[in-house]
């Protein structure tokens, strides 16, 4: 889903979830609606922030209103790092590969025959799917370290 079709489904999730609409609110919504990847609440801050006068303690409010109202989902990194994403109606959760040397969370295709049979299961719910190892610079890195030891 690209950034306008979930800016337009914006007011609609908040309709829908019985949320009133705010512009903390909205301009929260706009943050996921352009995001590539999953934000921590310290991002969703920072880049509402820089656009209007809103505190932290309001951030964290309405992340954790959408998280239970299901517009958002909440993972937590190998690290213990909170991350949140959109939650696109209809699609099931994604795997994310979660780098153990330097802590980015990479989302990986969701359309895997695996992934879809779990989801489509009437007796689970899949909330995340987490990948852990090293991304290709720590790797590289952990490489060099290796051979400089002998």
């Amino acid at each position: 889903m690209d950034a306008q079709t979930k800016n337009l489904t914006s007011e609609d999730s908040l309709k829908r979830t019985g949320l009133q609409k705010t512009a903390q609110r909205l301009a929260v919504l706009d943050i996921f609606a352009r995001a590539e990847h999953p934000l921590t609440a310290s991002d969703v801050f920072q880049r509402v922030s820089e656009r209007q006068k809103v505190n932290r303690v309001t951030v964290y409010r309405i992340l954790s209103s959408y998280t239970s109202k299901g517009i958002i989902r909440e993972f937590e990194s190998k690290r213990g790092i909170h991350y949140y994403e959109w939650i696109e109606p209809g699609i099931h959760p994604h795997p994310h590969f979660n780098c153990r040397g330097c802590g980015i969370v990479i989302c990986l295709a969701a359309d895997t025959a695996v992934w879809a049979q779990m989801a489509n299961r009437p007796d689970f719910e899949i909330e995340s799917i987490s990948i852990s190892g090293l991304c290709g610079l720590c790797r590289r890195k952990n490489e060099g370290k290796r051979k400089t030891h002998f």
